[in-house]
């Protein structure tokens, strides 16, 4: 309800107005404004309709100096007659008055009847040079209009159509409005001029790419301001954030670019700037500077620059930069020209591609870009996990640089994994007593001597079977195969088809959430049984009461001792590794015919009563791919009151690393030195009071 005052009651101060009914008193928000209109000057009361504020009603109007006035309203009329015969520039005040409460302390906004009333009010003062004109579709459903030249909008702006009002904000002489019934609306905008039409679309827009492709300098200035309100409006709107992210895709700033010549005095290249998707930034490259002309460095990004303090780069040698520039007439490369350098905050906006501006000290700069920054996170993981050489990293570069990109990427990886596709190939049998879960991934060499083993070992006539293939685009062939060899042997599996390569430990997590047994027996896919009846001394041990978990024999194809219990032992940094009891010894060396606790087993072969791994969460999934996922979750176990044996009766073929080796991601990287001290850190305090108990080497050594 918008209610005028005139006459006397017109020149109270605005700032302390109080209104009394005789009946039950106003409820707040009341919102004052005073206003010239074609009859003189108006006081304006802005409130909610409420039953003691209507036609006949007496109110006494006061101000905080002592006056005050016995007044009665009089019938209600349409906001056109207020408005009638006012200037343009006093009805855009008028309209602001109303829009700047009814988006705020009114929260009317999506009134369609104040909407239409005040769309009506500005259409009938419509001047035909305020008019701005739509450019652009900035997504499938943002319009971005360019303001009538001439006109400024620093300040607070409200889009004004027949069904809703709307703050907005105005940059670079555009404004962009997600809903596109704001078309044929108008902007209220603080310069006093009247009200802006906002022109609809005569035709299909050019989204803002195409403007970006343009050569001309319109063109090129109303893409940048797009860009710049996207940007704006990323702090806290996810469809901007995508949005933009998209057109810096298939915009980027700049094709990759370095200074590698041997003949100049300078040389450098920002060769990774990946996004960590989590709000930073992974740096790597490197700096040839004999004669020493940096000056400085700053990261440009397209929301500003940020500078990079040289102390603050880890910088480490590059084997393969000391060739080349070993012949540079200005000085080779030096000890440590590479860098790396993590910045957590850094692209807290989407950022597409990076560039680095190197300062010079002669005042000259240069700029170097890198490729796109945005990847796939589990892509960008491993680039993280690859981009140093593991002989050249030491603790510093994995604990400020390396880890705490790859954590975030590593979360992003796993975020959203879908549930997995079930395939059920024959009848799996009721109430097993233990179910068998076996990882896939590109290696299936060994699938067929496995199951072929697991069809004939009457002790597996009740246990079930369950392959979880976590490379799913091998999923007909997987599929083709198994079901060709359940046609010979009528041995029932089941198969899981995870969406992507989440890692061992997601994979067997999967697994066991499908398991119907009470023992959960993880395999790996190059694990097969020496022979018949492995499973009974695993079951029997498990029927001790403090036993949570237990691990056979595991052998090397010569026959040679792999895997007799696991133990931990530091390595040169310090680190606890995790090391296997008499591995490469003799088949039947005595110490490892015995069955005994031990502090962990692999999980290569690894039998867990269902109840305690269920207990402790099963598998962390925070290991990379997979290592250190099985000491980590016999340690849980153990925490949780469960003891560890090892069961030399049982004994299996191990064909190490066989399951792992086509995995990029993990073969070439520093997967394993990442896991090490996440495990490390985890675990130490655990771990050494555990190793103390007794020596692994006495016990090793027989």
């Amino acid at each position: 309800m918008l209610i005028c005052f005139a006459g006397e009651a017109s020149g109270l101060d605005p700032a302390g107005v109080f209104l009394r009914p005789d009946s039950e008193p106003v409820r707040p928000p009341l919102s004052w404004h005073r206003l010239a209109t074609a009859r003189g000057p108006a006081l304006l009361l802005l409130c909610r309709a409420q039953p003691c504020v209507r036609p006949g009603a007496a109110l006494e109007l006061g101000s905080g100096d002592g006056r005050s006035l016995r007044l009665r309203l009089g019938a209600p009329a349409p906001l056109d007659a207020l408005a009638g015969g006012l200037p343009p520039s006093a009805v855009q005040e008028l309209l602001r008055f109303i829009a700047a409460k009814a988006t705020g302390i009114l929260r009317h906004s999506e009134d369609d009847g104040l909407a239409e009333a005040c769309h009506r009010v500005a259409e009938a003062v419509m001047a035909p040079d305020r008019c701005a004109l739509p450019v652009a579709l900035c997504g499938h459903d943002m319009v971005m209009w360019a303001l009538p030249r001439g006109v400024t909008a620093e300040g607070a702006c409200y889009a004004l159509s027949r069904r809703r009002l709307r703050r907005v904000t105005v940059s670079g002489g555009v404004v962009a409005l997600r809903d596109r019934q704001f078309e044929g609306g108008y902007l209220l905008a603080p310069d006093g001029g009247g009200p802006i039409h906002l022109a609809p679309a005569g035709g299909p827009l050019p989204s803002l790419a195409e403007l970006g492709r343009r050569k001309d300098a319109r063109s090129r200035a109303w893409y940048r301001s797009g860009l710049a309100e996207l940007s704006r409006r990323a702090a806290a709107d996810p469809e901007a954030r995508r949005r933009l992210r998209d057109l810096q895709l298939l915009l980027p700033t700049g094709r990759p670019h370095h200074l590698a010549q041997p003949d100049r005095p300078l040389g450098a290249s920002l060769e990774m700037a990946v996004c960590d998707h989590g709000g930073g930034v992974f740096l790597r490259g490197w700096i040839r500077d004999p004669l020493g002309l940096v000056a400085a460095l700053a990261l440009r990004g397209p929301h500003g620059e940020q500078p990079l303090p040289m102390a603050a780069l880890e910088r480490f040698g590059r084997p393969d930069l000391a060739e080349q520039f070993a012949g540079a007439p200005h000085g080779g490369a030096g000890p440590k020209p590479g860098f790396a350098l993590h910045l957590p905050e850094a692209a807290r906006r989407p950022v597409a591609q990076w560039s680095l501006r190197v300062a010079l000290t002669t005042g000259d700069s240069l700029t170097l870009v890198a490729p796109p920054a945005i990847m796939h996170p589990q892509g960008a993981r491993d680039a993280v996990l690859s981009a140093i050489a593991p002989a050249e990293v030491t603790p510093a570069l994995m604990e400020r640089c390396i880890a705490p990109a790859v954590e975030r990427l590593h979360r992003a990886a796993l975020a959203g994994r879908p549930e997995p596709e079930v395939v059920r190939i024959g009848t799996p049998p009721r109430a097993p007593a233990a179910s068998i879960v076996v990882p896939l991934y590109r290696n299936l060499r060994f699938l067929r001597p496995q199951y072929a083993s697991f069809a004939r070992d009457p002790s597996l006539g009740g246990a079930e079977l369950i392959y979880v293939l976590d490379s799913p685009e091998q999923r007909r062939e997987v599929e083709h195969l198994l079901r060709g060899l359940h046609g010979l042997y009528a041995r029932p599996l089941t198969l899981l088809v995870q969406g992507g390569n989440y890692g061992y430990a997601a994979a067997c997590n999967a697994g066991a959430a499908a398991a119907q047994g009470g023992v959960l027996v993880m395999l790996n896919s190059d694990v097969v049984p020496a022979a018949r009846g492995w499973i009974r001394p695993l079951l029997g041990a498990l029927a001790r009461r403090r036993l949570a978990a237990v691990g056979p024999k595991l052998l090397f194809e010569d026959g040679s001792l792999q895997h007799a219990g696991l133990f931990f032992e530091r390595g040169p940094e310090g680190e606890w590794h995790n090391s296997h009891y008499w591995k490469g010894c003799p088949r039947h060396f005595p110490p490892a015919q015995r069955a005994r606790p031990v502090p962990a087993v692999t999980g290569a072969a690894l039998c867990v009563r269902r109840a305690a791994f269920e207990a402790v969460g099963g598998f962390s999934t925070d290991y990379v791919i997979g290592d250190y996922e099985d000491s980590d979750l016999c340690l849980k176990l153990r925490e949780a009151g469960g003891e560890i044996a090892y069961v030399p009766g049982a004994e299996l073929y191990h064909f190490e690393r066989q399951s792992i080796r086509d995995h990029a991601g993990y073969a070439r990287t520093l997967a394993a030195a990442y896991n090490r001290r996440l495990h490390h850190r985890r675990w130490s305090e655990a771990i050494a009071r555990l190793m103390a108990r007794g020596s692994p080497h006495a016990a090793r050594e027989g």
